[in-house]
């Protein structure tokens, strides 16, 4: 089923589609390292905090370790208009020296001497950050354990704030660059735009060639392909109207003719006139049903070139050798023999069997006719360069070579000799170019006369 969709939609799609992903990556890694940024500054917050608490541990005269914080500033340390503030401060035999008496993460003192923990963990039913540092690291028996939880009632608004603000700052970046892309899409398509509403206003005989403005090469190019292809339509339609007349011109002499003679019949009352007349009328229809003929032939030919051919492996050699065997009867009665230089090979060719029969028997039925009695008629098939070539020659008087650029033309006739009509060269050429191969006229070196060359591409 056809799908009817506009162009611009589809470029949007195919453009729209890799930049939404795009800025959504983006968002996400610029969410990461916002929220990153953020913690950063909370934590270094807290563990300020921890180092200001650690100044306060020292030893007394008396050797005792304490905490020297007043009260006032401890409640100032743990006051906080959002969050809650906990805060513990133990030797490393466990003795707590301020603060929470109850542990609420474990220590490895190896790892505090690397530098500040940060973990979170679940505290009184609440998640937390907490930062644990060793208090008079240089000084091993004046150590003490200070660690500084803070709830994350902070942290959550601002990651929230921005991640809106990220999302809403990509999304009017994604709306703003689909904006520019349509705009630059329509101005980009507008060109074809116009082309498309000059051919959809054109009649159907207007075959003018389309002016061409500035342009991109693309669309300069579809131009240019479309002014060939009306510049061909105007010459296949001339020479349709061509053709036409020519029929015309060669159906009204005949009937002219039997017009002619059936009136002369009808005056005369001498048997013998009246019989003679028919037999002229009789002869002049036999004209007309050949004419006939082989302009149906030329139209099965011209549309099989127009539609394409059902391209099937054809036996190039026994379609011709069933040509001449079915004019043996032809060429004996005007005393011309037929020979054939193609025993014991096989030449095959994709096409039709029907039109490469009608293009064999045309081009040895003319040599066979207008070659003169006692001559002969060689057909032969070879390959050459990877193609069949099938060559009809005879020594008969030839073509002269004035004639052979119009040799293949509709109704043209080298001599008046003969009973065709002119198209059955003209079959031939339809013929083979339905089947992309090529026929041209030659001189050949071992005969005198006509020599006719059809090149065939070699099947598979």
């Amino acid at each position: 089923m056809n799908t009817s969709y506009r162009l611009k939609t589809v470029l949007l799609l195919l453009v729209g589609g890799p930049l939404f992903f795009l800025l959504l990556i983006e968002m996400l890694v610029a969410y990461g390292i916002g929220l990153h940024v953020t913690n950063q500054v909370f934590d270094r917050w807290l563990l300020d905090s921890a180092y200001s608490l650690a100044q306060e541990v020292r030893r007394e005269s008396d050797g005792e370790l304490v905490f020297h914080a007043d009260e006032a500033a401890i409640e100032v340390f743990e006051w906080d208009e959002l969050d809650d503030v906990y805060f513990r401060v133990a030797t490393l035999d466990g003795r707590v020296l301020g603060g929470r008496t109850d542990p609420w993460v474990t220590t490895d003192i190896a790892e505090l001497q690397q530098g500040p923990v940060f973990t979170n963990l679940e505290l009184g039913g609440q998640w937390v950050r907490n930062v644990t540092v060793l208090a008079n690291r240089e000084i091993p028996e004046d150590r003490a354990i200070v660690s500084v939880a803070e709830t994350l009632h902070k942290r959550i608004p601002s990651a929230q704030t921005l991640i809106v603000e990220v999302l809403l700052s990509k999304l009017a970046l994604f709306v703003v660059a689909l904006l520019v892309v349509s705009f630059a899409l329509s101005r980009g398509i507008q060109p074809l735009v116009k082309l498309s509403q000059e051919l959809a206003s054109r009649s159907s005989r207007d075959l003018t060639p389309i002016e061409t403005p500035a342009a991109p090469e693309e669309f300069r190019t579809l131009t240019d392909n479309t002014n060939r292809l009306l510049e061909r339509l105007d010459t296949a339609f001339s020479t349709r109207e061509q053709f036409i007349g020519n029929i015309a011109h060669q159906l009204k002499t005949p009937l002219a003719g039997i017009k002619l003679q059936a009136q002369l019949a009808l005056r005369d009352q001498d048997i013998h006139s009246v019989h003679r007349a028919l037999e002229r009328i009789c002869q002049t229809t036999d004209a007309m049903t050949h004419l006939n003929g082989q302009l149906l032939k030329l139209a099965r030919a011209e549309a099989a070139s127009g539609r394409g051919l059902k391209m099937e492996p054809v036996a190039l050699h026994s379609v011709v050798d069933e040509v001449v065997e079915n004019l043996q009867g032809l060429a004996a009665s005007r005393n011309v023999k037929v020979r054939r230089e193609f025993a014991g090979y096989t030449f095959e060719v994709l096409g039709e069997a029907l039109l490469l029969r009608e293009l064999a028997w045309n081009l040895v039925e003319n040599a066979i006719l207008y070659v003169q009695p006692g001559g002969y008629v060689r057909v032969s098939l070879a390959r050459d360069n990877g193609e069949v070539v099938f060559t009809v020659k005879d020594n008969g008087a030839g073509i002269s070579r004035e004639h052979w650029p119009q040799i293949f033309d509709r109704f043209f006739r080298p001599t008046a000799e003969g009973e065709g009509c002119g198209l059955g060269l003209a079959i031939v050429h339809e013929i083979a170019l339905a089947h992309r191969a090529t026929v041209e006229l030659r001189e050949a070196p071992d005969c005198s006369g006509a020599c006719f060359v059809t090149r065939f591409p070699v099947s598979g």
